[in-house]
């Protein structure tokens, strides 16, 4: 068959029905809503209408003679105002029973090492993917993770190959003068000319001397790969309309003329059938990527679709305040719903975009090794290189993702002893209470579909905690946090492990790994040049190639992957 006719066969299974969007649909002219207008073929077929999928679609249709449709299954634009975060930790969406209809929420099986928990992972469900409906903590984590990925087979994929693509993908505005008392540090040489904006709105600085006290270092500039220590971050917010930047609003708005550029929304479909002259890109994301494979009936034989799923799990720790503080204005209690100050506080913002509103969820955190939160560290060293950790990863491992996951594991433990490679993140704006992130979990689990009902969601298994190592890890992060709270260690490292297994939630919803960029014969599923093994002219360019999960939330990192692939598949037909 013909790479064009190929195409038609693979598309044909991907999926769905037309469902209607319960909201008012935005005039773009390219823009469909029915299957049937799209043309009988294009030059590149792009599945997934997210954060990837977006940056390769406005990359690649650049070049005006080629044709693109991209597929997008979920609620095609949010016709309000881009949800912001207060710096007390109070979601606004939490108010509106809309917040549903813009995320994927997957539940898990029943999650064993986690007392049979369900648990769910979330992804965004709009135009934009998660990028529209994130914390907007815009980090990228430290040089040595992405280094990893190249010596897992991936030449080109280190720090210095992938750097170029996080400046490519953003624009830095320096703090205002209303922030100098905070001498927040910042190196825009960090950072490019690209259409993602990066920016600090007011923030808080109060939980950071206690961290200080206990001897953390101030990171320099946290997005220049060293992201490790007492760290600002900027957000991917807009600073002069005060709104979230995120890929629809980067990268779609900009070419949403473009005549080339055609956008199906709101459809999943069982057959569709549109032929791809060039090539096929895959771009759905860590969680339902892996579903477009599994459903397309594809015949070569690759075990590592929907397995070595990633994410960082996280424990919400909160804290008792000081008697006084109710007595203070603004305090947490404040900023919920119905309260005075809230409400006044949403009017200013919705008709100044000023106030305390414009501020994010967090623009700081503290990033730390393990050296650095713990003096056990090399008793956890030493548990981890006792045993191979095969013991806790789901039965469907066979050889070569055992494989493919012991490289990673000895990556992982290397990273252990470095002082430069975070292995807990802690961020925090103003509020009671802030999540214990583990940054290099051992843990591993798959996303399959589900032999019940194939068109249906995915199932997942987050393999939470399933390596002790990341609950002894867990267990000093709490201890250190009890440090920095002034509290006493009121439990044992046996109660404190009972609390974490009640408590955690083993994603932070930055799901990577699914289709790892690794070696087939260590249960990889793409190639540095982002082609599916066995396969011609069909690439993945999202999170999911991601073969070993780095250090740092997950948007920044997404965009330089999407970028970088734009570049590969340029060159691949140049």
């Amino acid at each position: 068959m013909s790479a064009a006719s190929k195409a038609v066969v693979f598309v044909s299974f991907l999926a769905n029905i037309a469902e209607e969007s319960p909201f008012r649909p935005h005039k773009f002219a390219n823009v469909k809503r029915d299957a049937n207008a799209l043309e009988r073929s294009y030059d590149y077929v792009i599945i997934g209408g997210g954060t990837s999928d977006l940056t390769v679609a406005n990359r690649l249709s650049k070049d005006s003679s080629s044709k693109f449709s991209t597929f997008y299954r979920g609620t095609s634009f949010i016709d309000f105002f881009q949800k912001l975060f207060s710096s007390l930790n109070i979601d606004i969406w939490t108010t509106t029973t809309q917040m549903s209809s813009y995320l994927f929420t997957i539940p898990s099986t029943p999650q064993p090492f986690i007392n049979d928990t369900i648990t769910t992972v979330s992804t965004g469900a709009v135009v934009g993917g998660s990028t529209a409906v994130n914390d907007m903590f815009f980090d990228k984590g430290a040089a040595e993770d992405y280094d990893n990925w190249a010596k897992l087979g991936n030449p080109g994929w280190d720090w210095k190959g992938i750097f170029q693509y996080f400046r490519k993908s953003t624009i830095f505005t320096p703090p205002i003068e209303e922030l100098k008392d905070f001498n927040i540090p910042y190196d825009e040489a960090a950072y490019g000319d690209g259409p993602v904006q990066s920016s600090y709105p007011r923030s808080s600085g109060l939980a950071k001397n206690a961290w200080l006290e206990l001897g953390v270092k101030p990171s320099k500039e946290v997005n220049g790969g060293d992201a490790f220590g007492l760290a600002w971050t900027p957000n991917s917010e807009d600073p002069v309309s005060e709104t979230q930047s995120f890929a629809r609003t980067a990268y779609y708005d900009p070419g949403k003329t473009r005549p080339n550029l055609h956008l199906l929304v709101c459809h999943r479909a069982n057959i569709l059938s549109v032929g791809a002259k060039v090539e096929i890109i895959v771009a759905a994301g860590a969680a339902h990527s892996p579903q477009i494979l599994q459903r397309s009936g594809q015949k070569v034989d690759l075990p590592g679709v929907g397995a070595n799923i990633q994410d960082h799990p996280n424990v919400f720790v909160a804290w008792k305040s000081m008697r006084h503080l109710n007595n203070i204005t603004p305090n947490p209690s404040m900023m919920t719903p119905g309260h005075p100050f809230y409400e006044n506080a949403m009017a200013e913002y919705y008709a100044n975009k000023t106030g305390p509103r414009t501020m994010a969820a967090s623009n700081s955190g503290v990033f730390l090794s393990l050296r650095t939160f713990t003096s056990k560290w090399k008793d956890i060293i030493a548990s981890a290189t006792a045993v191979d950790g095969t013991s806790g990863l789901p039965a469907s491992y066979e050889k070569t993702l055992i494989a493919g996951y012991k490289a990673q594991r000895a990556l992982v433990i290397e990273s252990f002893s470095s002082d430069r490679a975070a292995c807990m993140e802690m961020p925090f704006g103003g509020g009671t209470g802030a999540p214990a992130v583990v940054l290099k979990p051992l843990s591993r689990g798959t996303i399959n579909l589900n032999p019940a009902d194939p068109y249906g969601e995915v199932i997942v298994d987050s393999g939470g905690l399933s390596d002790p190592i990341d609950v002894k890890t867990f267990v000093e992060i709490i201890k250190s946090i009890f440090e920095t709270a002034r509290t006493a260690n009121l439990t044992t490292d046996a109660e404190l492990e009972a609390l974490i297994r009640n408590s955690v939630n083993p994603s932070f919803s930055h799901t990577f790994g699914t289709l790892s960029m690794i070696p087939r014969l260590l249960g990889g599923v793409v190639s540095p040049e982002l082609l599916v093994y066995g396969t011609k002219r069909l690439s993945v360019v999202d999170a999911s190639i991601v073969p070993l999960i780095p250090g740092t939330h997950l948007s920044a990192a997404a965009y330089a992957v999407a970028e970088k692939a734009a570049d590969i598949i340029k060159k691949r037909y140049q």
